[in-house]
């Protein structure tokens, strides 16, 4: 037993000298080889170290792939670019688009939230306004503590915390010929706007003058426009401006037809007359200009929800836009209605457009130059007055009529109108009317007086003599005496004070004399100062 155990551990240390000496032989052999295949024998002993397992040692050294997007905006829009008609490659367009949005309101806010969110890569927004809080039942980007901000930095400041991987570029700018022709004393426009560095604009103002002129930019620069509109529970939006798969014979790239070609320019109002030579010619311009509206928000309303049907749409519009799947359209909204949606097939451009036709010069029959979008275009920015032809400046506020009054006119103070609600006897013999619409005098109303809608009174003003009720709305009178005195009051003093004038005028051709005895008279200021003088008390003004 015992020499068994002696001859195997001499044959364990026999082996294991011949495992050292051959050992010894292999480094002798491995020192006389190159460094290089030195390193690459250690990476193939590691590789099968490593069993071949991709994971191993090795794989920490090699260089990381380059993806086209960053890992964080694969999660970021994944569940966007699962769907098809994006995809990896509409993904990869949207991050190297550059938009310019100009207005950051009831349009803007769902048009930035969601273009934002999408990944749009570079957003440009315009707006001068500053956020109030009459605005927010509309305007989601905006807060209660960013109140007073500009919208353009309130804007800015949302989207950032929505998405940090895009640029975002804001300027407290309105859109209007001085942007290209600054006073010396303002901030220079941004080089991006002068130079149109953008794949699209998208229109999200509410006025007629900046939608012609933002098209007429939009045009020169030869960028496709997304305009959209919301007023009252009614919507709008267009695609203009849009390449066509087509070309023209001559090789001019075809293009659909821009905002003028479906919404022609207004000419200008005539100049009202004079009225002190015809002062019922006068009136009668004004009553006009009352009854046609402002098309604004602030007097004509809005549903909050239009606004953002309307900005999702022009999202929509946009996205196409961007990935070159879009067509020229018009869509129209009314969510409140028994049919929301319409789309209209619009028509082609129109030749004879002025803002994307091509004309003879203007400038000299003789000349060959013809007059085009980027000739009228350059021809505004060599002007030495900068002036935009046809432009009325939207945000200079005409006088209304109730600033125009005369010595003839019988106007009260609200404060002499209070203290005559407070006595009895003369709450007895005068009667207010108000002329708002019914929808408003449900609102806020003051305390005793009627509603005569101003279109009502306008067609009848012996309606004003009817018997005192909560509202009249029927063209019926009775012969029920009429009061002493009759105060109109509306919402800022244009109406009433036209309303009185009419009044005058028709008891002025009646011939009962004892209804001339009647005083007639409006509040200057309107309910609006009305809200003003009651501040202590609490008067609601909308």
């Amino acid at each position: 037993m015992e020499a068994s155990s002696s001859s195997t551990r001499s044959q364990i240390l026999n082996e294991l000298k011949e495992a050292r000496a051959r050992v010894a032989q292999l480094e002798e052999q491995l020192a006389a080889l190159p460094a290089s295949d030195s390193q690459s024998g250690q990476s193939s002993s590691t590789a099968a170290s490593d069993g071949g397992r991709p994971n191993g040692a090795i794989t920490a050294n090699r260089k990381k792939k380059e993806w086209p997007l960053s890992l964080r905006e694969y999660k970021r829009y994944g569940r966007q670019m699962l769907v098809s008609q994006i995809g990896l490659p509409g993904q990869l367009k949207l991050r190297k688009s550059r938009i310019l949005v100009v207005g950051a309101g009831g349009l803007g806010c769902p048009v930035l939230l969601y273009l934002a969110a999408a990944g749009v890569g570079e957003i440009t927004i315009l707006d001068h306004d500053s956020v109030e809080l009459s605005n927010l039942h509309r305007q989601v980007l905006h807060t209660e503590e960013r109140v007073g901000m500009p919208k353009a930095e309130s804007a800015k400041i949302a989207l950032q915390a929505l998405n940090s991987d895009i640029l975002i570029h804001s300027h407290v700018l309105p859109f209007t010929p001085a942007l290209f022709h600054p006073p010396p004393s303002t901030d220079p426009t941004p080089l991006s706007v002068l130079e149109g560095d953008f794949d699209l604009v998208l229109d999200c103002t509410d006025n007629p003058a900046t939608r012609h002129f933002l098209n007429a930019y939009a045009v020169s620069k030869g960028i496709p426009l997304v305009s959209g509109g919301a007023v009252r529970a009614e919507g709008t939006v267009g695609v203009y401006g849009l390449v066509l798969p087509s070309t023209a014979e001559n090789g001019v790239t075809a293009r659909g037809p821009c905002y003028a070609c479906l919404f022609p320019p207004s000419p200008p109002p005539p100049a009202p007359p004079s009225p002190a030579s015809d002062p019922a010619a006068f009136d009668k311009y004004y009553e006009q200009l009352s009854l046609a509206g402002t098309g604004a928000c602030a007097d004509e309303g809005v549903v909050g929800v239009l606004c953002g049907v309307v900005g999702i749409a022009m999202v929509g519009e946009a996205m196409k836009v961007l990935l070159g799947t879009a067509q020229p359209t018009l869509h129209l909204f009314s969510p409140l209605s028994p049919a929301p949606y319409r789309t209209i097939k619009t028509r082609s451009r129109k030749p004879t457009c002025p803002t994307c036709g091509t004309f003879p010069s203007l400038i000299s029959v003789s000349s060959t130059s013809p007059s085009t979008p980027n000739s009228r275009w350059q021809s505004f920015l060599d002007s030495p007055t900068g002036e935009w032809p046809g432009w009325s400046d939207p945000l200079c506020e005409l006088p209304g009529v109730g600033a125009l009054a005369s010595s003839d006119d019988q106007r009260v103070s609200v404060a002499e109108a209070k203290k005559r609600f407070e006595e009895e006897e003369e709450k007895r013999r005068t009667r207010v009317i108000d002329t708002r619409s019914g929808t408003e005098f449900e609102i806020v109303s003051v305390d005793g007086s009627v509603n005569i809608p101003f279109p009502v009174l306008l067609r009848n003003p012996s309606l004003a003599l009817a018997p005192s009720a909560r509202q009249v709305d029927t063209d019926s009178t009775t012969d029920t005496a009429p009061p002493d005195r009759i105060t109109f009051l509306c919402r800022r003093g244009n109406d009433s004070l036209l309303a009185s004038r009419a009044l005058r005028r028709y008891l002025a051709s009646q011939p009962d004399e004892s209804s001339k005895q009647i005083e007639v008279e409006d509040v200057k200021g309107g309910l609006e100062a009305w809200a003003r003088a009651s501040e202590g008390e609490g008067f609601p003004m909308y």
